[in-house]
């Protein structure tokens, strides 16, 4: 019988990560959401390495994100062939090894019946969440894989601890630190946002396993860490100074991106921004979805009233909830040291603790830089790995709707108010967490509303590209947000060199397109109606008196100037 019941509880797991696959596929294979350059880029750094025999360790033109989503897509390249889907069937992946995660790690700290509700629950999400879980942009999918099982493989090794094991239990138990390490590993190498929950996975560790440091389990641990990370040390070693991987990240925490708030003033208006936007906007609130054609932009500054106040109640709700799931699992834990429970469950509770105190750093180090004071929209990105801790943060709820005794069928002892309380706890439990579910079943109804707008830039692209590959002009001038998007989608038919407002080269991720494009005397330039770039082309063309020496062309919302 319990066998029976494990097998069909592997199958509802089975049935819902396949359902949230084909979910992803189908919004794919509508067309959304449109690629743009950023995810370009990885797409041609897939084609590189499946065609081209490219091995390259980071993200072209950034020394600190892997590439590990290219090496994927160069496998379902070689599979499928090449094409923005079975780029993104990389991304997809990892997303589906994520939700198995965090069914197992909530399964682990928790009971059977809320990890089913959790996994049903991160199967949908908020237009953003979709973004993010179906973009081949990096770093994203692999926070939230890495983070999940670098906890679930702590709070193992923390339960099954024991000062007596046999020989079989103890290399066991060394393979569950190579892993751990591994883990790590890989994700230092694909993005350092998850550093929080690998922060506060080796307090869990230490915590529980600190006797296991006089064994072999740390040389064990650091060999998966060598394993899992041999890219990025490798590269490290004999990358010059410039380009070293952390004097690259110690130049964005001092420059746009990460750069801590130096006033009071700055520190308050990055707290607004984050509760307002970049909290809700990370955690699924349906509220405020930014259609996907708008992604490079940031239209926090265009939200509406009622839009900024419903983000807000979400945002510090999630504060709340929060805070209320730490002071809880904070009180179980000393009531548990101090009755002396079985070992078992106080690492449960600090395995909880531990993973709401990497959300909270998350968002306090999120909060204190400059992230959330230029673009808190599109820079909640750096937000993602909070989906990690949702079984942690709506647990009280679940708990409350389920621990007291009208919710098992029993009724309280005593008079009316013993009655009304419990009624009462169990009626908020259950609104707040139908509310949960009810908004990203909302932000999924309207991320399909977004598919025709995703659609028609699809098909603006798709029309542009041919008519460039028609008047001949496959090597190109334009800005970033058009260059590795035109190149990819043609497969590189159309190459491509970036320039900026002054037209100098700038933002050349693939490092051989500029120098392609610059040695064609008959390059053309592609700008946007209107541009910086178009009108300072123009004025040079006029004053030096050039114009008649090219041939203008208007394709779809594009002025193309080609040498005659």
């Amino acid at each position: 019988m319990k066998i029976m019941k494990l097998r069909r509880g592997a199958l509802v797991v089975l049935v819902l990560i396949l359902l949230a696959v084909a979910l992803r596929l189908l919004l794919v294979s509508l067309g959304w959401p449109p690629t743009n350059s950023d995810e370009a880029t990885m797409g041609l750094m897939a084609r590189h390495i499946a065609y081209n025999g490219e091995h390259p360790v980071f993200f072209y033109g950034q020394y600190y994100m892997g590439a590990l989503e290219a090496y994927l897509g160069a496998m379902f390249f070689h599979l499928f062939g090449p094409s923005l889907l079975t780029l993104r069937l990389s991304v997809i992946s990892l997303t589906a090894l994520f939700l198995l995660s965090v069914y197992l790690l909530t399964r682990a700290l928790y009971t059977r019946r809320f990890a089913l509700f959790t996994l049903a629950l991160l199967c949908l999400g908020s237009n953003y969440i979709f973004l993010r879980e179906t973009y081949a942009t990096g770093g994203s999918t692999q926070t939230l894989l890495f983070g999940t099982l670098a906890f679930l493989l702590a709070a193992l090794l923390g339960i099954s601890y024991g000062r007596e094991a046999s020989p079989k239990q103890r290399w066991l138990r060394y393979a569950g630190y190579s892993g751990y390490g591994l883990v790590i590993g890989l994700g230092l190498w694909s993005d350092w946002v998850v550093l929080p929950f690998f922060a506060l996975s080796f307090v869990l560790l230490l915590w529980f396993c600190w006797r296991d440091w006089r064994s072999l389990a740390p040389l064990f641990l650091l060999l998966g860490l060598a394993v899992g990370s041999s890219p990025l040390i490798g590269y490290n070693i004999v990358a010059p100074s410039s380009q070293n991987s952390f004097v690259t990240l110690l130049g964005l925490f001092h420059g746009t991106a990460v750069q801590q708030a130096r006033t009071l003033g700055q520190l308050f208006q990055g707290i607004k921004a984050t509760i307002q936007v970049s909290l809700p906007t990370a955690t699924g609130s349906p509220f405020c979805p930014a259609p996907a054609v708008d992604y490079a932009a940031d239209l926090s500054g265009r939200l509406s009233t009622s839009c900024l106040a419903l983000n807000t109640t979400w945002g510090l709700g999630y504060l709340l909830l929060w805070l209320l799931a730490a002071l809880l699992t904070i009180r179980a834990l000393w009531r548990a040291r101090k009755r002396q429970v079985e070992r078992r469950q106080v690492v449960l509770l600090a395995a909880r603790l531990c993973l709401l105190a990497g959300a909270g750093l998350a968002i306090a180090a999120y909060a204190a830089s400059s992230a959330p004071l230029g673009m808190p929209q599109s820079h909640a990105r750096y937000l993602i790995g909070l989906l990690i801790a949702t079984p942690a943060i709506i647990w009280p709820l679940w708990e409350g709707l389920t621990a007291l005794p009208l919710a098992r069928g029993r009724p309280p002892q005593g008079g009316p108010l013993y009655v009304a309380a419990p009624l009462a706890g169990v009626g908020l439990a259950g609104i707040l967490l139908g509310l949960v579910a009810a908004s990203f079943l909302l932000g999924t109804a309207l991320t399909f509303g977004d598919v025709p707008s995703a659609q028609a830039a699809d098909q603006q692209q798709a029309t542009l590209i041919n008519g460039l590959l028609r008047i001949g002009a496959t090597r190109i001038y334009s800005d970033y947000w058009t260059c590795d998007r035109v190149a990819f989608v043609s497969q590189e038919r159309i190459i491509c060199g970036v320039l900026d407002n002054t037209l100098q080269p700038s933002h050349n991720r693939d490092p051989l397109a500029y120098s392609i494009v610059s040695a064609d005397p008959h390059a053309a330039y592609v700008f946007t109606a209107n541009s910086v770039q178009l009108q300072t082309l123009e004025q040079r063309l006029q004053a030096a008196g050039t114009t008649g020496m090219y041939r203008r062309f208007v394709v779809e919302g594009y002025v193309v100037y080609e040498p005659g």
